[in-house]
């Protein structure tokens, strides 16, 4: 690939460059255009930057105007440079929702080793990792947060499975005493995800499974004064999630779960309210996702 930057900054332009470059996977070439190299040019003017881009791997050009002047002047290489990366990522993505064109394109096509590198910089991972810290709220208004992993796996463009394992603990008071609540679960859900500009939202329907401990001491320390409760629980489990910036490779999760425990487990509190891993909870998490 080979990016041009007309009448910029120095320092601008270089930066644009080099952040392009990483968001399209791409090494740059100071080359003409050819039938093997994708050519951006960019020529700035005052308040805005007018975008070129020829690309021989579907035989097409295609243009845009980005403002340039409503961004910080700290940030206006990273505005350049991720216009630049739409514009190509647009043209290329005609490789995947139209691979074999009946219109026969006038000028030569790129050989076949560049469509597939542009290809694969254009065509989701069919799996995404994260990492999440989560809040689990419990029927009995009790708190207890943890975290864990997820994973997404595509099925298609729209449907995914999502599989997660979490581990929550909590320190929890009564005027009684103290009780320690502990509570690994796994989960497995279909889902559905849609198209929102910067944002991808998604929702997904499937069933959580886990283990609790909850071990109480009693105010006064004395021994043979604690309980155990422990046992297993099941429910189904409903998840809005939303992912800004999906299209980077690495970019923030958030998701709000409400479930049900149709098998769960109650510890009693003499004079106090029983802490509740049963009837309806509720969890809001926090991760950080990679493709």
């Amino acid at each position: 690939m080979s990016i041009a930057v007309v009448g910029c900054d120095d320092a601008l332009a270089r930066e644009a460059q080099r952040i392009a470059a990483i968001e399209l996977r791409a090494v740059l070439v100071d080359a003409t255009p050819d039938i093997a190299t994708t050519f951006v040019t960019a020529t700035c003017a005052a308040e805005s930057a007018d975008l070129r881009v020829l690309d021989p791997t579907t035989s097409k050009s295609v243009e845009r105007s980005v403002a340039l002047a409503q961004a910080a002047p700290t940030a206006r290489a990273r505005l350049l440079a991720l216009a630049i990366a739409e514009l190509v990522a647009a043209s290329w993505s005609e490789l995947e929702s139209n691979p074999q064109p009946k219109a026969p394109p006038a000028a030569p096509r790129a050989p076949e080793v560049a469509r597939e590198a542009a290809r694969g910089v254009i065509a989701r991972p069919p799996i995404e990792l994260a990492a999440v810290v989560d809040a689990h709220l419990l029927a009995s208004r009790d708190l207890i947060l943890g975290g864990g992993a997820r994973t997404e796996i595509s099925l298609s463009p729209r449907f995914f499975l999502g599989v997660d394992a979490l581990v929550h603990h909590g320190e929890l008071s009564r005027a009684s005493g103290t009780i320690a609540v502990t509570m690994p679960s796994v989960s497995g859900a279909l889902g559905a995800s849609f198209d929102a500009g910067s944002l991808r939202p998604s929702v997904s329907l499937g069933a959580r499974a886990g283990y609790v401990w909850m071990s109480g001491v009693a105010s006064n320390g004395a021994m043979g004064t604690g309980y155990r409760w422990q046992g297993a629980w099941v429910g189904p489990e409903l998840t809005a999630e939303v992912r800004p910036w999906r299209q980077r490779r690495v970019h923030p999760v958030l998701a709000l779960s409400v479930g049900a425990h149709l098998l769960g487990v109650r510890g009693t509190v003499e004079n106090g309210r029983d802490v509740m891993a049963t009837a309806f909870w509720a969890g809001l998490s926090l991760g950080a996702a990679v493709r």
